[in-house]
């Protein structure tokens, strides 16, 4: 039987492999259609997930969420391009942006409900098989239905040219080695935001890997109280991402620093809480609390981190950030198992108020921190407004308002 050190070596590996992609296969995920992309990893995620169900042992296991969290690599980044395809305004699109986030908390509040229900009716592997059976239903739907631009809705998908076409696999920037190591491994914003992330992941991994086990061990809860205080945990953090996107465009003009900053500063203080709390109402109120404040900071440093450097390198940006943050999901698996091991709850709470304080101080030189693109003459990223906008900027006349466009739109890819 596997301890608790085996057990967080699978989630360590997930993370580490996921971080390590997400680096090095932003230029790819900027070049390729989103649409393949995301159903390709769909498949292919389905195809692991059944792999490791029918595996007994711990080394093929550990190779193959490896090799999940390879694949799954491709899949926010390939979703966040679509979104910035369709909503280019960054003083409106960070509550677009929450909206759209809070899919990652709807699936996972209903995962330890879902989870416990066909462990307990089959087995583990049930929990295996079902997101496989989904994840394929998802693949067939994104074929049917998305479009990755509005440049592909507004030709219907089709493969036909015309002048509002542009080529479907753009080439690559000239300089862009320059412009990744200028706008992304010397940007001291990226370096703030990835130090932000790493803590925020860290904590946020810890909550969701070891609740289960923390709540049964040292508050003596059953497995079904404790699958509520996750379920709690995804739902504060449902309606933070909400809010915090709101907030961003509307109190702070699309400044994301302020709320990061704010909601980094409020974790310390509920680990603190829910260390000390008893009673399952309270405890359910500390994961909520936990929620609201730790899951907007991962929802807005992954629109942040690519609004603060060219278009051409917003993925290798967003992967950047992603890739340390991974680091730090990774410590919550092993490390922190062994950490738990010498020091007990108390210890690994400590350390994680700690490390909630450090991630609050990193975000606070973002407070004034916007994003590089101007506000759009576009707010709601229609067809509509897109075939304006290239009429615009191919129109001889045409020149920048002082309240529109501050340079011409770049060029949507065609991307089915």
């Amino acid at each position: 039987q596997a301890g608790k050190g085996e057990a967080g070596l699978l989630g360590s590996t997930f993370e580490i492999v996921y971080g390590t992609c997400a680096l090095l296969n932003g230029v790819l995920i900027d070049m390729a259609s989103p649409k393949h992309l995301l159903m390709c990893c769909l498949l292919a995620s389905a195809a692991v997930n059944v792999c490791i169900g029918a595996s007994s042992s711990l080394f093929p296991m550990v190779v193959l969420w490896g090799a999940n969290g390879f694949i799954q690599s491709f899949g926010w980044p390939s979703v966040t391009n679509v979104f910035l395809a369709w909503f280019p305004d960054p003083a409106s699109r960070g509550a677009w942006y929450s909206l759209l986030s809070t899919c990652q908390n709807a699936g996972a509040a209903l995962v330890p409900l879902l989870v416990s229900a066909f462990v307990a009716r089959s087995s583990w592997r049930a929990a295996l098989y079902v997101p496989a059976v989904a994840a394929v239903a998802i693949a067939m739907l994104l074929g049917c239905c998305m479009y990755g631009s509005p440049t592909a809705y507004a030709n219907g998908g089709s493969r036909r040219k015309n002048s509002l076409e542009v080529e479907e696999t753009p080439k690559l920037p000239r300089g862009l080695a320059r412009m990744l190591t200028q706008q992304v491994l010397l940007n001291r914003a990226l370096w703030l935001m990835a130090l932000n992330y790493f803590c925020i992941s860290l904590l946020r991994t810890c909550l969701s890997d070891w609740s289960t086990v923390f709540l049964r061990e040292a508050k003596g809860l059953s497995m079904q109280t404790a699958a509520r205080c996750l379920f709690m945990l995804e739902t504060g953090g449902f309606a933070g991402s909400l809010a915090a996107g709101s907030l961003s465009d509307r109190l702070f003009d699309g400044r994301r620093g302020p709320v990061v900053a704010l909601c980094s500063a409020l974790i310390a203080p509920a680990l603190l809480c829910l260390l000390n709390a008893e009673g399952p109402l309270l405890l359910q109120a500390c994961y909520a609390w936990l929620g609201f404040c730790a899951f907007p900071v991962h929802v807005l440093l992954g629109l942040f981190s690519r609004e603060v450097v060219a278009p051409h390198v917003s993925s290798s940006a967003g992967g950047f950030v992603k890739c340390i943050a991974q680091v730090g999901g990774a410590f919550a698996g092993y490390p922190l198992g062994r950490l738990q091991q010498s020091a007990g709850w108390n210890g690994v709470f400590l350390m994680l108020a700690a490390i909630a304080v450090v991630s609050a101080m990193a975000a606070l030189p973002l407070w004034s921190t916007t994003a590089q693109q101007g506000p759009l003459r576009c707010r709601q990223g229609t067809v509509a407004d897109f075939t304006e906008m290239n009429n615009m900027s191919n129109a001889p006349s045409a020149s920048p308002r002082k309240e529109g466009l501050s340079h011409s739109p770049r060029k949507l890819r065609k991307s089915e």
